[in-house]
């Protein structure tokens, strides 16, 4: 039943995947349609981002209210709205659409994830692992699919796609039973009648390590978001290769980052919490320091493709680190480290492209390796605190 769950929970993060890069993928057939600006194609990622950041903000209260079961099912229908969107509505329409889904992407990323941690008593890092192979897989293959819908211009199918799937999963949750687990997914904490469950607090000793793993999330999402986004644009600046070549550098960072997924599983079973993050923290600073003094474009292909191996695993075993270092808060826990890593994802990459705007290129290079820094730094503070890092990664502990 684990088992069950565990690819049901990848299948969530398939169409998570998709919905949080199906609106970048067809931007510019869909300003074309709509004879929109690149401005009005921002508000559409910004309104989006903000339901993201609003769904895993409501999520413990939504799990609390509908029990967990409920919540991904709810989020899964409204990333299904997205279908509409097909249908090519007035512009509004489109837009409160993507709020919809950003909202839909946000409640199942978050819930799934407490989930699985909540879950799976061993070998967790495997387990989170899975679901972060399945959101790469889902990212990217959809600018892929999205560029042959465009091509055969049919690119509204992209939505269609998207929708049908999101609720075919639904479905799915709703008739799917995971046998003992099934009271832990439908359990409602805020009973009828006015009864209620007492929240447990964090202890205040607490608290600044959950700081710590804040700014580590909120660091890490703005550097994955920064990459993707300006890493061509680097590249093209700094080794003058035309536009069509630097974008593969997104191609070859997500490739290394399912690749690198896939062997945090692995590792999990042999490495401790702190210890995976701190070599995983260490490689990518390496690749952004050694990054700016690369003479060819073939050179900054193999430290990006370094990078995103270094950073394929911290998402997931940070997210372990900080739930087994914070026992019984793990909703509450997953939803402001989410939070905090979709906030980063917004604010990060403003400051990188500002940087770029008013300085020369290599400005921006070493950013990105004082923000890694910075993240090495966190690791080491957190250190300090007693907490459960020093058991393996598959020693897996009741959280609630």
């Amino acid at each position: 039943m684990i088992n069950r769950l565990i690819w049901m929970g990848c299948l969530c993060y398939v169409i998570t995947g998709v919905g949080t890069v199906i609106v970048g993928a067809v931007l510019p057939e869909l300003l074309k349609h709509y004879s929109q600006s690149y401005g009005s194609g921002g508000m559409l990622i910004f309104v989006q981002f903000v339901g993201l950041l609003s769904g895993v903000l409501s999520m413990p209260a939504i799990s609390r209210k509908l029990g967990r079961k409920s919540a991904v099912m709810l989020g899964l229908g409204l990333v299904g709205m997205e279908l509409l969107a097909g249908l090519l509505p007035p512009w509004p329409t489109v837009v409160l659409l993507a709020g919809m889904a950003g909202f839909g992407t946000g409640l199942v990323e978050s819930c799934i994830g407490t989930i699985i941690l909540l879950a799976v008593k061993q070998k967790q890092a495997a387990a989170m692992s899975k679901l972060e192979v399945t959101f790469g897989i889902g990212a990217l293959a959809m600018p892929s699919l999205a560029s042959l819908l465009i091509a055969k211009g049919l690119w509204t199918f992209s939505f269609f796609l998207l929708g049908i799937g999101a609720i075919a999963t639904a479905v799915v949750w709703k008739r799917m039973s995971f046998g003992e687990m099934d009271g832990m997914l439908t359990r409602k904490e805020a009973e009828p009648g006015g009864g209620h469950v007492q929240r447990p607090a964090y202890a205040r000793s607490g608290i600044p390590f959950l700081v710590l793993c804040a700014v580590f999330f909120f660091l890490y999402g703005g550097s994955e978001v920064s990459v993707v986004h300006f890493f061509p644009s680097i590249f093209m600046e700094r080794w003058g290769i035309d536009s069509s070549l630097a974008t593969l550098t997104v191609t070859v960072y997500w490739t290394a980052m399912v690749i690198g997924r896939i062997l945090t599983g692995i590792l999990g079973d042999r490495w401790t919490y702190f210890r995976f993050l701190w070599v995983a923290t260490l490689l990518s600073l390496a690749s952004l320091l050694v990054l700016p003094f690369s003479h060819y474009a073939w050179g900054g292909f193999v430290l990006s493709f370094l990078l995103g191996l270094g950073m394929s695993g911290m998402f997931a075993v940070a997210l372990i680190y900080a739930n087994q270092s914070l026992p019984g808060m793990t909703e509450r826990t997953t939803s402001i480290l989410l939070a905090a890593n979709g906030l980063g994802g917004s604010l990060l990459p403003l400051g990188v492209g500002r940087v770029m705007d008013a300085f020369p290129i290599q400005t921006a290079m070493w950013l990105y390796s004082a923000v890694m820094l910075i993240m090495l730094a966190v690791l080491a503070i957190s250190r300090r605190r007693p907490q459960t890092q020093s058991a393996p990664l598959h020693a897996g502990r009741s959280m609630e």
